[in-house]
């Protein structure tokens, strides 16, 4: 039986990489919890990462947009889309089918893509966090921006599932899973560079205290306004931290208005058992 060995969250705006030295006593502050968690990373010596994304209408479009996707390919290339991170990062397609297999079994029909490249939402991360690139990469695309989306309720489930998935893999194997999106920030829109930082604290409270349940009864539309559209991709937060089941230890949060968002890091206590 395989281990679920990591859980943890991060931030994937483009300018992280393109303007790293923004700000520095905030972006600093920002690198260092990055080092960190990718110490951690390479301690663990995971042998795949699940990543958790979305994506920016370069992978999916209007003619084929799935609620949830998970990558197959033996290798993902990078859009390197506007100056993002190019290149490829290795996949673990085995791994991957066997998911697959499980999560269908558990009532989540995925689909599936065997030529998934991806965009800054998984690339900025991986670049951050080159412990978890090297592990091997099975992307779960998830859609949070082009309504509907799947409902955070079934986000959750979807964690939970995954955490389920993941331990019925064979053998002895170590599995990470990195949720990436938001935090507070308004894209194509007349309020962008807006951040509102007494969101991001009410929902990194609420994972710190494991309260994910109250989180799953947002409703879209009071995040939208108050947080902006990029804010809808705190999904990917919520896969991760149900999938972990124990409550997360924020490891950095900057209202980095350089970079146009609220840029938090955060890591979550696995727990055993169901």
């Amino acid at each position: 039986m395989a281990t679920l060995a990591l859980c943890a969250a991060t931030s994937h705006v483009g300018a992280i990489v393109k303007n790293p030295d923004a700000a520095p006593e905030q972006s600093g502050t920002l690198h260092q919890a990055w080092r960190s968690l990718d110490e951690e990373i390479a301690r663990l010596e995971l042998d795949a990462v699940v990543v958790i994304a979305t994506d920016h209408y370069e992978t999916f479009g209007l003619e084929n947009y799935p609620a949830f996707c998970l990558g197959l390919a033996p290798e993902h290339e990078a859009w390197g889309e506007f100056g993002n991170p190019a290149g490829t990062v290795p996949g673990r397609p085995e791994q991957a089918a066997r998911l697959l297999e499980g999560l269908t079994a558990r009532g989540f029909d995925l689909a599936r893509s065997h030529t998934m490249a991806l965009d800054h939402s998984f690339m900025v991360p991986l670049v951050k966090l080159p412990s978890a690139a090297a592990a091997g990469v099975i992307p779960l695309f998830v859609n949070c921006n082009t309504p509907p989306l799947p409902g955070l309720g079934r986000c959750l489930e979807l964690g939970r599932a995954l955490r389920d998935g993941i331990r019925e893999l064979p053998g002895d194997q170590r599995i990470g899973v990195i949720g990436t999106g938001g935090l507070s920030h308004w894209v194509g829109l007349p309020r962008f560079g807006d951040i509102n930082e007494a969101f991001d604290h009410t929902l990194l409270d609420l994972l710190v205290q494991g309260r994910l349940d109250e989180i799953a009864r947002w409703d879209d539309a009071w995040i939208e306004q108050e947080a902006g559209n990029g804010a809808l991709e705190l999904r990917t937060w919520l896969i991760a931290a149900a999938a972990a089941g124990g409550p997360a230890r924020v490891l950095a949060y900057e209202p980095m208005a350089a970079w146009t968002v609220g840029i938090g890091v955060a890591a979550f206590d696995v727990l055993e058992g169901p």
